[in-house]
């Protein structure tokens, strides 16, 4: 590749191509920076050898950036949204001391075999075998006892909180 004519595929496409981005992302500085990243790869690719339709070839790579910018744009804006505190994902004190004492209700209303399989799994953090092992049951029975006692707390607390 000469220098002449990725010189000559400049002069005659990069007017038009920033116009292309301008348009496809609204915003001539970012189109700039669009067009800046395709004429660096275009300069790449010319190395490799030599391209047959200059003029596709930087329009298609005018489209995937801004394409790329545009993503890359969403999820800056998802995580500028966590971290300025939009109030989704806060969790306050008296929220957890509220559920907190909601669970502590309901696991008091399940039968003391029921709640010892739950605490023990959830609480102990114990594996379903270690459960069986902890209360002398079979794996089944735990995980059926830990499936009716989580069914029979959501309901206390659905019916608590009404």
């Amino acid at each position: 590749m000469t220098t002449t004519s990725l010189e000559q595929a400049f002069a005659a496409h990069h007017a038009g191509a920033v116009r292309l981005a301008y348009l496809l992302c609204g915003d001539r500085e970012q189109a700039e920076d669009v067009v800046a990243g395709v004429w660096l790869k275009m300069h790449r690719r010319l190395e490799r050898g030599p391209v047959d339709d200059v003029g596709a070839y930087v329009r298609r790579a005018v489209v995937n950036e801004v394409n790329s910018w545009f993503r890359k744009l969403g999820v800056r804006r998802r995580e500028a949204a966590v971290r300025k505190g939009d109030d989704r994902g806060t969790y306050g004190h008296d929220d957890r001391i509220a559920d907190a004492d909601a669970v502590l209700r309901a696991l008091d209303r399940l039968p003391a075999r029921t709640r010892a399989a739950v605490v023990l799994r959830y609480y102990e953090d114990l594996s379903v075998a270690d459960t069986a092992a902890a209360l002398g049951v079979s794996e089944g029975t735990v995980k059926s006892s830990v499936s009716r006692g989580l069914t029979t707390m959501r309901t206390i607390m659905e019916e608590d909180e009404r």
